[in-house]
C-alpha cells in the first residue's frame, strides 16, 4: 500500500459534504447572518481535533486505530469503545442517508417511494464495502478538485447579486445561540472525520494546507448563501444552500452549473458514507476471525431500511438532528482526549 498517498482530500470532502447538508441546518437555525464566524472558528477547532487524533497515531505507530484504543484504554474497555464508535458511524450513516433522501424527495423525486430512493442510494455502498481505502482516497482527490473549481465558478456567477447589508446586524444573535451553533456545527461536521483513521494506515499529510482549503470552501458556501439571499429568505426556504444556486441561471453553453454542483454534492456524500462503512468493516475484521463480506451486506441493507423508518415525520427528524445528534458524536472527542492525556502521562512517567 502506498504510504505516501495523501488523504487530506477525504477530510476536505467530508467537511464539504456535511456543511452543505446537515451542517448548514445548524447555521440557519442558530447563527444566521453571523454564520461565517462560526465556520471560521469551527474550522480551527476541527483542525486541532484532526491534529489530536493524528498525534495519537504518531505516538503509537504501526497499529490500527482499534488496536490503539485497546492498548491505551485496556482490552475490554477498548473493545467496547471500538464497538460504540462503529455504532455511532452506523447511526450517522443512517442520518446522512435520511437527510439525502428527504432532499431528493422534496426537490426531484417527489413521486418516487422513499424505500426505492434508499435502495438506489445504498447500492454503491454494497460495492465499496469490498474495496480498500485507496479507492476512497483517489475518488476524493477527483471530487475535491472538481468541487473546488465549481465553487469558484459559482462565486463568480453569484457575485453581481451580493448585498453586504445581508450580513447585518451582527449583534442581533445572542451569545447563547452562537455557542450552541458552534458546538452543534463543529461536533457534527468535524468529528466524523475520525472515521478516516479506520479506513487505512495511510498518514494524513499537510493538514494545515487542507484545512485552509476546507475553510475557503465552506466559508464560500456560507457567505454566498447569506450575501445573496439574506437571512429572511434563508429562514423561509428549505435547503437554502442549494436554493441560492438557482440564481446562477444557465451558462452560455446550456449547462446548468447548479445541477452539476448538486450532483457533485450527492456524489461526495458517498465519500462520507463509504468512509463510515469502511470504518465499521475494518472494525469487524479486527474482531471476527471468520469475517465475511455478507456481514457488511446485511448491515448496509439494514441501514437503508432503518433510514426510511427511523423518524415518524420530517419534524421529528429535524429535532433529532438539532438536539441529539451532536451529543451522539461527542464521545468521539471525549474518548480521544482521554487517550491523548493517558499517552502524555505515560510518557512523563517513563521519563
Amino acid at each position: 500500500m502506498n504510504k505516501n498517498l495523501e488523504i487530506g482530500n477525504t477530510y476536505k470532502i467530508i467537511i464539504y459534504s456535511i456543511t452543505y447538508g446537515i451542517g448548514f441546518y445548524y447555521l440557519k437555525m442558530f447563527s444566521k447572518q453571523n454564520s461565517w464566524l462560526i465556520v471560521i472558528i469551527a474550522n480551527i477547532i476541527g483542525f486541532l481535533f484532526i491534529k489530536m487524533i493524528t498525534k495519537i497515531k504518531e505516538k503509537i505507530p504501526n497499529k490500527s486505530i482499534y488496536e490503539v484504543n485497546k492498548l491505551i484504554l485496556g482490552k475490554s474497555f477498548g473493545t467496547i469503545i471500538n464497538m460504540i464508535f462503529s455504532l455511532i458511524f452506523i447511526l450517522f450513516t443512517i442520518i446522512i442517508l435520511w437527510y439525502l433522501t428527504i432532499f431528493l424527495k422534496t426537490n426531484f423525486l417527489t413521486k418516487t417511494p422513499i424505500i426505492i430512493i434508499e435502495l438506489i442510494l445504498i447500492s454503491p455502498l454494497l460495492y465499496i464495502s469490498n474495496k480498500n481505502s485507496i479507492l476512497i482516497v483517489k475518488t476524493s482527490y477527483i471530487f475535491a478538485f472538481i468541487i473546488f473549481i465549481l465553487t469558484i465558478i459559482s462565486i463568480i456567477f453569484l457575485s453581481p447579486q451580493i448585498d453586504l447589508n445581508n450580513l447585518k446586524p451582527f449583534k442581533e444573535i445572542s451569545n447563547q445561540d452562537m455557542f450552541r451553533c458552534l458546538f452543534n456545527f463543529t461536533t457534527v461536521t468535524y468529528l466524523p472525520t475520525y472515521a478516516i483513521l479506520g479506513t487505512s494506515e495511510l498518514k494524513i499529510k499537510n493538514m494545515f494546507k487542507y484545512s485552509i482549503k476546507t475553510l475557503l470552501l465552506t466559508l464560500g458556501i456560507t457567505l454566498m448563501t447569506y450575501l445573496v439571499l439574506g437571512n429572511s429568505i434563508v429562514q423561509l426556504v428549505d435547503f437554502p444552500e442549494f436554493f441560492v444556486l438557482r440564481k446562477i441561471g444557465v451558462l452560455a453553453n446550456g449547462t446548468r452549473i447548479d445541477s452539476i454542483i448538486i450532483i457533485g454534492w450527492i456524489l461526495s456524500i458517498y465519500i462520507v458514507n463509504a468512509t463510515n462503512i469502511l470504518f465499521v468493516r475494518n472494525y469487524l475484521k479486527s474482531e471476527i476471525k471468520t469475517y465475511s463480506n455478507y456481514y457488511m451486506y446485511i448491515i448496509i441493507i439494514s441501514i437503508s431500511l432503518i433510514a426510511t423508518k427511523i423518524f415518524k415525520n420530517i419534524n421529528v427528524g429535524k429535532l433529532f438532528v438539532l438536539n441529539i445528534l451532536p451529543f451522539v458524536l461527542l464521545p468521539i472527542f471525549i474518548i480521544n482526549l482521554i487517550i491523548l492525556i493517558k499517552i502524555k502521562v505515560k510518557q512523563n512517567v517513563s521519563h
